[in-house]
């Protein structure tokens, strides 16, 4: 056998033990278990914790600023001087050495400010990230709940698509041999056929389920925990919309997010104006050693120890301009809170409505489901009576699964909505995800 083929085979073989290893692996987790882990090593996640990280280093940054700085400075250089009639020129190389070391006294609150800001960046990159836990959480829940209610879905249109195919195929040797009524089949199959559409659209559905399913789960996808449904906590949901605001206003992660967004651009005015309005103030050392500098032979030392102020001014006026373009920062920073927690009371607000009707339709769905089949098992018996057409039972049949279809729907409905309006309102988290 040639060496490339072994390899190959080698190489496939390798890829499958991998594939069953890892989808063994998948298979094995536990719902719970595979929420953690998603929630561990997606990308958005693992992005967010990144920017915590950093802005958690510039906290250090800011908090180190008031720490002195330390510069050095040498040179080598040859000089050759001219000097002063009377003097002697001189010609020699020279080499000198200088440490300044800078140590912050009063910059009029600049330093503090910067302080401020990266602490409050911190903690808005910390919510930021808890505000992408929640997505996932709910993204993973949508997608259990849609695969879950398709699968329902389609097996009861695939019920109905039977049950059709095998009433059509009886009526129609019926009438074949003398006994049924050539109407009754052509009735049956405009029923076939509107159930094979059904069957169709379903199998349609399924599938893009399927494919948000994989998007959210990746390699942790478990085809048997696919049909298993999400509760609805309904232990964590307000009775009431007024309630359901008043937990949102104090815990939606977006209110809190730009609430800190507010008080970065609160603070950045303050600093703007002490970076231009006043001076900075530091107490400089400087100790050189020089040798053969300036035209002196030999070797010198020089300790300077002094208070310094600097005041840079710009003679156009350029810090009031930048005094007022931080004010209007602020203000465009303090207009989008206000924005947003409208949109948050109107997200809210409609969410607790949609789960309010979600759990009406329920009810109403489970009604007419059972009512259909408490119809069907009489018609049933009135058939054997000759008091009920083909049609009539087929009708009745195609009600029914229809019925238990819409009913699994809107049940489905309850569970999406709840994790919804607990999203909105800023609590939702991983326990939520339970599998009934």
């Amino acid at each position: 056998m040639a060496p490339g083929t072994i390899v190959l085979k080698f190489f496939i073989s390798t890829l499958v033990v991998c594939l069953t290893v890892s989808g063994a692996v998948a298979d094995g987790l536990t719902f719970q278990r595979q929420v953690a882990k998603i929630l561990d090593e997606h990308p958005r996640i693992a992005s967010a914790k990144h920017t915590v990280r950093s802005l958690g280093q510039g906290v250090r940054v800011a908090e180190k600023a008031w720490f002195p700085d330390l510069a050095v400075t040498g040179s080598r250089a040859y000089e050759d001087r001219n000097n002063a009639s009377g003097t002697d020129d001189t010609q020699l190389n020279s080499n000198d050495v200088k440490f300044t070391l800078t140590l912050p006294i009063y910059d009029f609150g600049s330093k503090q400010s910067g302080t401020k800001i990266a602490r409050l960046q911190l903690l808005q990159a910390e919510k930021t990230l808890q505000l992408t836990k929640q997505s996932i959480i709910l993204e993973i829940g949508i997608a259990q709940i849609g695969v879950s209610t398709a699968i329902e879905k389609l097996r009861y249109a695939k019920r109905s698509l039977l049950n059709l195919k095998k009433q059509t195929k009886l009526e129609d040797i019926k009438v074949k041999a003398g006994a049924g009524v050539s109407t009754d089949v052509l009735q049956a199959k405009v029923q076939l056929a509107g159930a094979r559409a059904r069957f169709e659209a379903s199998k349609g559905i399924l599938a893009n389920q399927e494919h948000r399913y994989r998007a959210v789960f990746g390699d942790l996808q478990n085809d048997f925990l696919k049909p298993r449904k999400i509760k609805s906590q309904i232990e964590d949901l307000p009775e009431t919309k007024e309630e359901a605001l008043e937990v949102a206003r104090k815990n939606n992660l977006q209110i809190q997010s730009l609430s800190d967004a507010v008080s970065i651009s609160r603070t950045t005015v303050s600093q703007v104006q002490s970076n231009t309005l006043w001076p900075k103030i530091n107490f400089i050392v400087d100790n050189s050693y020089k040798k053969n500098v300036g035209g002196t032979l030999g070797v010198a030392q020089e300790l300077v120890a002094k208070i310094q102020f600097t005041y840079n001014f710009n003679l156009g006026f350029s810090a009031l301009n930048s005094i007022d373009a931080a004010r209007d920062n602020f203000s465009a920073t303090q207009t989008q809170l206000d924005d947003a927690r409208r949109l948050i009371d109107e997200a809210v607000s409609n969410a607790f409505v949609a789960y309010r009707q979600a759990g009406i339709n329920a009810e109403l769905l489970a009604e007419q489901s059972e009512l259909s089949g408490a119809f069907l098992e009489l018609a049933r018996k009135e058939r054997t009576l000759g008091k009920r057409s083909l049609i009539e039972i087929l009708a009745g049949e195609t009600a029914e699964i229809n019925a238990k279809s819409d009913a699994a729907e809107a049940r489905g409905s309850i569970a999406s909505t709840s994790l919804v309006l607990l999203s909105a309102m800023g609590i939702l988290e991983a326990r939520h995800l339970e599998l009934e």
